[in-house]
């Protein structure tokens, strides 16, 4: 087998033989489906008995209660996968956790029994800290927490990275054209391949391998340069505090703890000002940061720029009006060194955003905008404009409009 994660596989080979409800915890990337699918192959069920239901998609209560409706109702035989239920309204939340309890349909005259389906919750971060910060319900907590299968981060199955590099290089070749040629990885990548802390996990491996495939101009073998890593820039974020988090919480978090994809946006942006600072180069970061996010929600959706629009909560015309400046900056946006971190974490980011909320390009502009006024000191509004990708006026009213926010 490829990867145990670490006992993972068997317990859910274990697992498959209860009826209980399962909750499936592990960091972006680290393979939280793939065990929901392995769990699933062991009941013996068809692969088309498996649905996932992305609490992910729904923009409000009353969808998020219809459509977990249709899903329990029409649920005889299957393996029902819900994907971040923590981002699902509290009450939807405590309606699931009900539902799960009692095995009985919510809001119906007469005691309406569930049909025999099998539940999976996939979880980013532990129950508990999830009910600590508030976006997960202790009822829904309880319901799946008697036996949790815990996904390690890959920094933890060392001895699999390797494993999954080259198997994602045979993977991706198939897909870039013309890069069929690649053999592998030089041992100098492959010893700093070892060494990284893969924050993004699994995730973050194929994205540096799709990288260096897509921009590889000849040789037959991948380098570090090629997967841009570097040793400096392996200590970001670990030898920064995360932002706004009290050094003793975090001192006192597991060591199996890994910062989600918005802290760690925050950390690397806030040392993307720096650098640009402290080299005065005038990086329209505003602009990359939007060019990534309208990308990603693009990604997200496969193409389909109707659905990316109704995400990014603008409409399919001001998309399709974007599109052709943002194909234009790709080349400079791929060249620089600063900016593959920055694209790689805007893409986790937006992955596992729920589509209500605050639009998803004002939520990133407001936290570049925060680096760039704990900087004000050093220097002009001018250039902070700049970097923004904003005027004068513009970038003034906009610190207006985050002081009110705060």
């Amino acid at each position: 087998m490829l990867d145990n994660m670490e006992g993972a596989v068997d317990q859910a080979g274990f697992l498959a033989t209860t009826d209980t409800p399962v909750a499936i915890v592990g960091a972006r990337g680290t393979g939280k489906m793939y065990i929901a699918r392995v769990l699933h192959a062991k009941t013996g069920a068809s692969p088309e008995a498996l649905e996932v239901v992305d609490c992910r998609e729904f923009r409000n209560r009353d969808e998020a209660n219809r459509r977990i409706r249709e899903a329990l109702l029409s649920g005889a035989g299957k393996t029902l996968v819900f994907k971040s239920p923590h981002v699902m309204n509290i009450e939807s939340q405590l309606k699931l956790a009900r539902q799960i309890a009692t095995r009985r349909l919510a809001d119906t005259e007469t005691p309406t029994y569930l049909p025999a389906v099998r539940l999976i919750a996939l979880f980013p971060d532990n129950l508990q800290r999830l009910l600590l910060q508030g976006s997960l319900h202790e009822r829904l907590a309880s319901v799946f927490a008697g036996y949790p299968i815990q996904v390690p981060p890959i920094r933890q199955r060392k001895r699999a990275i390797l494993r999954w590099a080259y198997k994602i290089l045979g993977q991706e070749q198939e897909h870039v054209t013309g890069k069929k040629h690649i053999r592998g990885f030089t041992p100098e990548a492959e010893q700093v391949m070892r060494e990284h802390t893969w924050h993004g996990n699994i995730s973050e491996i194929r994205s540096r391998i799709v990288h260096a495939l897509e921009h590889k101009q000849d040789g037959e073998w991948l380098t570090p340069v090629d997967l841009k890593l570097f040793r400096g820039e392996q200590t970001i974020i670990t030898t920064m505090a995360l932002p706004l988090q009290d050094m003793d919480a975090y001192a006192a978090r597991h060591e199996s703890y890994s910062p989600n994809a918005w802290e760690e946006l925050d950390v690397i942006l806030g040392d993307r000002v720096n650098r640009v600072l402290q080299e005065a180069t005038p990086l329209p970061l505003g602009t990359w940061l939007a060019d990534e996010v309208v990308l990603a929600a693009l990604a997200r959706y496969s193409g389909d720029q109707g659905r990316a629009a109704t995400f990014l909560q603008t409409s399919r015309r001001n998309l399709s009006r974007w599109l052709p400046g943002i194909r234009q900056r790709s080349s400079a946006r791929a060249s620089s060194s600063l900016w593959l971190e920055p694209a790689r974490l805007i893409g986790d980011w937006v992955r596992g955003l729920g589509i209500a909320g605050v639009a998803p390009l004002a939520q990133a502009e407001m936290l570049l905008l925060g680096h760039l006024e704990a900087r004000r000191q050093d220097t002009t509004i001018n250039f902070r404009g700049q970097l923004l990708g904003v005027s004068k006026p513009t970038y003034v009213k906009k610190v207006r409009d985050l002081e009110a926010t705060a």
